[in-house]
Order: structure tokens, then sequence, then C-alpha cells
């Protein structure tokens, strides 16, 4: 431990990006798809030297701000996408040189070129000019010398409107990279041993959330529908990284009125679009911001388009012991439902 010390400072980084775009098994993909898609990539990142406690908790997890471009293969129909997200690089292995790394990294993208029902009805993959990009990579650092290391990974960047506009099939794009980092300033502190959980935070906590958000449904260029959600989950908390819980949603969305009356589902009321799930969490806490996930089952619906099961994404902050600001994205499987912007209350 005491030879590998770890480096603290701020770093810059440029990585060049090659892979593919994930087809979508649909009529369509065929054409979209003509080529390999090369990428640069310029980083912004702190190592930190553990001033936070959840820095040690995390084994100091580098953080920092990419600038991402990619040339998408198809420059007439699909064109380029850019975009700048955070990260975070959960650190998976320590060695005197290398260093393994999960990097998680959510943000926004712009794609210049998109569906347009005269000029580009092919393009079903991106429906808005602006979209949420995340990032989910491997990647490798080994240092060259003190200030240089070489860096080379693999992973997945996906992009869509969250059904925010059709089409949305969204761009998932495999890629392999490699480039070289600089330390522009930094230092050598001595790894620090993590320390055991005193807190005395609840082991049982009950957190109230109420989510709005809009979708529209095909074809491309309708209405667009409000959509709310109201939720409950009760958390188990395991330490100051993990929680895991389970709980109910109340779902009214309005774009299923639209759907039900396609597909001959009759009902009497408006009250019966209401949906009713039970669901299983369980949320990473990183110090004040939190990354939950969700699976659940439909126990009452009149809509069956999407199917019985849903799942969440999201973050969350918590600005006060109590109060939490949320963002996630409502999902059946693969198919994104809406995004749910709203408010939490912890007791």
């Amino acid at each position: 431990m005491a030879q590998d010390s770890i480096r603290s400072g701020q770093w810059v980084s440029i990585n060049a990006h090659y892979g593919i775009i994930l087809p979508v098994y649909t009529e369509g993909m065929n054409v979209l798809i003509q080529g390999h898609v090369p990428g640069i990539e310029v980083d912004y990142l702190d190592k930190p030297d553990g001033s936070h406690p959840w820095q040690k908790d995390y084994h100091y997890a580098e953080t920092g701000v990419a600038f991402f471009y990619a040339w998408l293969g198809n420059p007439i129909q699909l064109g380029n996408e850019m975009g700048a997200y955070p990260f975070i690089n959960f650190h998976l292995q320590r060695s005197a040189k290398e260093r393994l790394y999960l990097r998680a990294g959510l943000g926004l993208a712009y794609l210049p070129v998109i569906f347009n029902q005269e000029t580009n009805h092919k393009n079903i993959l991106i429906g808005t000019h602006v979209n949420t990009i995340i990032n989910l990579r491997l990647t490798n650092h080994y240092y060259l010398i003190k200030n240089l290391r070489l860096e080379t990974g693999f992973g997945i960047t996906h992009c869509s409107n969250g059904s925010f506009s059709t089409p949305n099939l969204g761009i998932n794009l495999i890629s392999a990279n490699t480039g070289l980092s600089y330390c522009i300033n930094g230092n050598k502190i001595a790894p620090v041993a993590p320390q055991p959980d005193t807190s005395t935070h609840k082991k049982l906590s009950h957190e109230f959330y109420a989510g709005f958000g809009t979708c529209e449904i095909e074809p491309p260029g309708g209405q667009r529908y409000w959509a709310t959600t109201l939720t409950y989950i009760a958390y188990h908390t395991f330490n100051k990284k993990n929680k895991i819980g389970g709980g109910i949603d109340v779902f009214y969305n309005s774009a299923n009125l639209e759907t039900m009356a396609l597909d001959s589902i009759h009902i009497t009321s408006k009250i019966q679009n209401v949906q009713v799930g039970i669901k299983f969490g369980y949320e990473l806490t990183i110090g004040k911001i939190a990354l939950p996930y969700e699976i659940g089952a439909y126990l009452y619906t009149k809509s069956i388009g999407h199917g019985y099961e849903y799942n969440r994404l999201g973050i969350r902050y918590y600005i006060t012991p109590h109060f939490i600001a949320n963002i996630s994205l409502l999902a059946h499987f693969a198919s994104a439902d809406f995004v749910e912007w709203g408010f939490g209350y912890k007791l």
C-alpha cells in the first residue's frame, strides 16, 4: 500500500473512439447503418485527495466532464453526434501501475440531423435535436510516467429523448477507445484504508415522490400527452453506499387513452386509465447524489400495449436530509415511456 500511493490532481485526456451502431431489429435499420463510427473525446477530470468522506468510501473515484463527438457513418440521414456529460470513474482494482475503472456518465447531446417527414423520413432513430446521452464504459489506465498515462476502454453510449418526441428508437453506439491523459497539477497522497461505517442513519426509511412528464406516440408529429406518477418506497440502508427496498407506484398517462382506443380497449371512465404497480428498488448513494434503479410489475392496468413489466432508472439529489430532487426515465423493457421530473420527501 505504501508503494501504491494515489496521484491526486486535475487531468486532461484525449481519446479516439471506433465502433458501430448497435442495430435494432426493426424495418429500416439496415438502410441507416452504412459504416463504422469513428469519434473523438476530450475529458477534464479530477482525481480526488480524499477531502470528502464519500471519496474514501469509493476508493478515490475520479469525477469529471467529457466532450464527445462522433461521425455516425451516414452523413445524410444520421449526420453527427456531439455531447457533453459529467461522469464518475468507479475504482475497481488497484496495482502499482494499472487502474481499472467503471465509468458512468449522464448528460446532453445535440444531433443536427434528425427525422423530418418530408426530407429525412427514414431516420427512425432520433426525433429531436437535443437528447439525453448516457455512457457506460470499462476503462483501464496505465501510468507511463508520473504525469502521463495511457487509457484504453470499451463501452456503450446511448442517445435518445425519452419519447419526448417520436421517432425515438435511439442510437446505441458500441465503441473501443484509446488515448493519453496528462496531469496538469497533482500530488501523491498515501491511500487511506476504508473506515467502518459509524454513521447513525436510519436503517429503514420511507420516501414519497411525485413526478410529471410529457410524451408523444406514433405517428411522429402528433399530439403531446401529459403523464404523472406518485410513488412510495421503503428502503433498508445497509451502509453509506447501498439501499434496497420495495414500494408501490401509481401512474396516469393520458397517451394510454389514445393507444387503448386504437387497440379497441373500451373504458367507461378516465379513472380506469390509472395504473398501479409494485416494485423492487436499489439505490447507490454517492454523497448527496443517488442513482436508483427499479423494476416493477402492474397490479392493475387496462393498457397492455407495453406488457406488465416496467423499469425506472434515474438520478436523485438530496437537497436536505428530507427534500429530494428527482429525474428518472420510465421505460418498458427497452422502450422509453417518458422522463419524470419531480421531487421527493424522505421520512
